[in-house]
């Protein structure tokens, strides 16, 4: 795999520290499809390289990812790599149903509630019942963000294209 500098690269993981001495890396998975991501075999566009390297092997451990990456044999290298990403072209993620989107799809998406202007979405919250939308009001405004539940009920319409999420607030939900 290399990089094309046209197409996103979407963070799949990120290495949080090395495993041992022979250059296995703990990965964080930033990915609803780890299974596949990691596999042995796959390719991952290591940032931190400037290249792609191939899952020799995986495991799972307290949560983490291990994996062996090719060109990667000892610790040095393994903990040179501390706080990077590992990567895929967008053109690799599996296409969604209609109203399901990636993260990356809703991060900077300006929201509206009632034609007014509320922000910005600067973070995903996973809670595990559902999402949390955090959205950045105006410099000024109060509150200085809304956390919006990703609910059925709130979400009126995406617009990826238009860069735009019409939303209808939760009864209170600026109290």
């Amino acid at each position: 795999m290399k990089e094309n500098k046209t197409e996103q690269m979407i963070n799949v993981g990120e290495i949080t520290g090395a495993h041992g001495i022979k250059g296995q890396v703990k990965v964080e998975a930033l990915t609803d499809f780890p299974e596949t991501r990691f596999a042995p075999g796959a390719e991952l566009y290591v940032q931190k390289l400037g290249k792609a390297a191939e899952v020799v092997s995986a495991s799972v451990h307290k949560g983490l990812y291990l994996l062996s990456l090719s060109g990667i044999t000892d610790r040095d290298q393994a903990q040179a790599l501390l706080h990077t990403y590992l990567q895929v072209p967008q053109s690799s993620l599996p296409e969604l149903p209609p109203g399901e989107y990636y993260h990356f799809q809703l991060i900077g998406l300006e929201v509206y509630a009632g034609g007014k202007r509320l922000g910005e979405i600067t973070e995903i919250m996973q809670t595990g019942a559902n999402d949390v939308y955090v959205i950045q009001t105006p410099p000024g405004a109060k509150p200085a963000e809304i956390l919006l539940p990703a609910l059925q009920s709130c979400i009126l319409n995406v617009d990826l294209a238009a860069g735009r999420m019409d939303v209808k607030l939760p009864e209170g939900l600026l109290d």
